[in-house]
């Protein structure tokens, strides 16, 4: 993608117009899709300092650099899942689901610290990547899911802030509802794999319990509630790399359930009969994966006052 600084024409960036281009991060990441309305001052001025662009003429013009250079709508679509949802961030930051109350739109952000009686988290987005509109005082109803529980508060935005990122710091909630929603542990993941039956194709896992999981394949992979597969997949445990082949179910069908990835298809999936060694080997993968989460989990919440289930 050949991104570009911001136009030299400022007045094509508007506070309450639509965006004639879609502006992004030097990283890459998209900070506002075109279309999208720059809500505010301070929302312009970020995008005229850190955005770069990529203009119509560019849209059309074909890459030379092979995927990497491809904007997400071009690349795989499991390259594409990859880049978003990143192995790396899932084992650090634990998602929160915001909005302003229960029967309104919620957006996603991940809790990234806690300092001073502040969670900090990233700036919630839209389903298409763009930055949801954010002001001081805005109350917000956040879910929060760990382990077995799903969490329930509500908080109040402190401070927005643009430098070096976007990203929002709000209260330490007062209270924090709590209940239990599932009797095994799930952690976020991002787990290469590859279905061997009834078909061969590539597949990711990104959530996953001992029991079984969330499973993301390509658009033209489909599956039908109850059928049967087998999933290849390697997990590294104390250093070492098991690979497994696990019969499993579908139990669920979740298709293109993620906006941003209409080519992927979700389903649900429990395993059938694991060997006491897959068994083990994926309730030590899981655990050490919610170990790494939990840190920043308890920090929130040891600031509330006791969790009322």
């Amino acid at each position: 993608m050949n991104l570009k600084p911001p136009p030299a024409d400022k007045a094509k960036i508007i506070v309450g117009e639509p965006l004639p281009f879609s502006v992004f991060s030097a990283e890459g990441s998209l900070l506002l899709a075109e279309g999208s309305v720059v809500e505010n001052e301070r929302t312009r001025q970020m995008l005229l300092r850190k955005g770069l662009y990529r203009d119509a003429a560019d849209r059309q013009r074909p890459e030379k650099d092979g995927a990497a250079a491809m904007p997400d709508a071009q690349q795989p679509p499991l390259v594409a899942l990859q880049k978003d949802y990143g192995a790396g961030s899932a084992k650090h930051r634990f998602a929160l689901s915001v909005a302003s109350s229960d029967s309104d739109e919620a957006y996603n952000a991940w809790v990234i610290g806690v300092h001073n009686q502040n969670i900090i988290v990233t700036a919630p987005r839209r389903s298409n990547g763009a930055l949801v509109s954010v002001k001081v005082g805005q109350a917000w109803l956040c879910r929060a899911f760990q382990m077995t529980s799903a969490f329930r508060f509500r908080s109040t935005v402190l401070k927005v802030v643009f430098e070096p990122f976007p990203h929002v710091h709000i209260e330490a909630p007062q209270h924090v509802e709590r209940r239990t929603v599932r009797s095994r542990p799930r952690a976020a993941v991002f787990v290469n794999a590859v279905i061997t039956a009834p078909v061969a194709a590539p597949a990711v896992i990104v959530d996953l319990s001992s029991t079984g999981g969330r499973l993301a394949v390509e658009q033209g992979v489909t599956f039908e509630h109850k059928q049967a597969l087998r999933i290849a997949l390697k997990l590294e445990l104390m250093d070492t790399e098991f690979e497994l082949s696990l019969a499993a179910n579908i139990i669920k069908v979740f298709g293109a359930s993620d906006g941003r990835h209409p080519g992927v298809q979700f389903y649900g999936i429990k395993f059938e009969t694991p060997t006491e060694i897959e068994r083990l080997v994926l309730h030590g993968f899981v655990s050490g994966q919610l170990a790494m989460e939990l840190n920043s989990m308890w920090q929130m919440l040891s600031m509330a006052v006791p969790v009322n289930s």
